[in-house]
């Protein structure tokens, strides 16, 4: 995956104390998700995300500085922050990360997925000129258990008319996901998979399938959890979750056979499941016109802005 010049990178960086973010490192990646609110830094996505990216990690003053290798030949930082952080460190840590970037014959530090109420910090940053760059398609969607429950009004109608097959019908039954059936899922994936362009669908995030393969290794019935959707004794769907507190949780893998048969797993999920959690963060739609369209018939949501910045040394 990786070409001649990230090969050497990938090297440099590993002689100098990062270590590969891969399934043996996700308890460490995972200490960091109490205070984030994004899909793309959350430990499940880091370690399983391969098919895509190869990431090595070094915790740098208190933050998690993941390095990312993209197969598109990009390369960037992650810089996740923690509640033990201070802003007044954040400069520490860019200084660290700048001179990795020059050291490895690259012209700028660039630090992608910066959460918005982060950017402060940022600017206040000496003996930088910043570049931001803002895409709307990775804005990310994040509703409240309410907003995705509520059925009344006309804002709700089509996910009214599409919930309307699966309530209450004694054709469709639910299993919680176990690490004992948590493989059943791959089922689906692979039917699903059958019926795309490989190299199309690959193009937006790499994919999904050796993703959610590798989501396997970690998955253990508590810190991820699922449920598998069955229709007429028929294996339809199934969803993968995580709760992080009663603050935030996220969706993070879902597909069904049947239409509309999502949106009934999404709702069950919430009303069963998760009607704790204040923000429920399902990922950004990558600007699939499709997808858009499927998140944004939900319900209510907010859009969380992720930014990035190309840090550059003045004079």
């Amino acid at each position: 995956m990786l070409n001649a010049v990230q090969k050497k990178m990938h090297t440099y960086l590993l002689d100098n104390g990062f270590i590969p973010a891969d399934i043996n490192s996700h308890d460490a990646i995972k200490s960091f998700n109490a205070d984030n609110y994004l899909y793309d830094l959350t430990a499940c996505l880091t370690v399983t995300w391969h098919d895509e990216m190869k990431s090595l990690y070094k915790i740098v003053d208190g933050f998690l500085c993941t390095a990312n290798f993209y197969s598109d030949k990009d390369f960037c930082f992650f810089v996740t922050w923690s509640a033990n952080c201070s802003g007044s460190s954040l400069q520490q840590v860019v200084d660290f990360l700048y001179e990795k970037s020059i050291e490895m014959g690259l012209d700028s530090l660039k630090i992608w997925i910066i959460e918005e109420r982060f950017l402060d910090a940022y600017r206040q940053l000496e003996g930088y000129c910043l570049e931001l760059i803002h895409d709307d398609n990775m804005n990310e969607y994040v509703f409240t258990a309410e907003n995705l429950l509520d059925l009344n009004g006309s804002v709700n109608e089509e996910k009214r008319r599409q919930l309307r097959k699966f309530m209450d019908n004694p054709n469709v039954s639910l299993q919680p996901m176990t690490k004992d059936n948590v493989a059943l899922c791959l089922e689906i994936e692979k039917a699903w998979c059958s019926r795309q362009d490989c190299d199309l669908c690959r193009s937006f995030a790499g994919c999904s399938k050796k993703t959610l393969e590798a989501m396997l290794d970690i998955f253990d019935g508590s810190v991820y959890q699922g449920i598998l959707g069955y229709i007429e004794g028929n294996l339809a769907g199934y969803i993968v979750y995580e709760k992080v507190n009663e603050d935030i949780a996220f969706f993070y893998f879902a597909k069904t056979t049947v239409s509309n048969f999502s949106v009934y797993l999404y709702y069950i999920c919430v009303q069963r499941y998760m009607n704790k959690a204040i923000r429920i963060n399902i990922g950004a739609d990558l600007g699939i016109k499709g997808l858009q369209l499927f998140k944004k018939r939900l319900g209510v949501y907010k859009l969380q802005k992720k930014y990035l910045y190309t840090l550059v040394r003045k004079g």
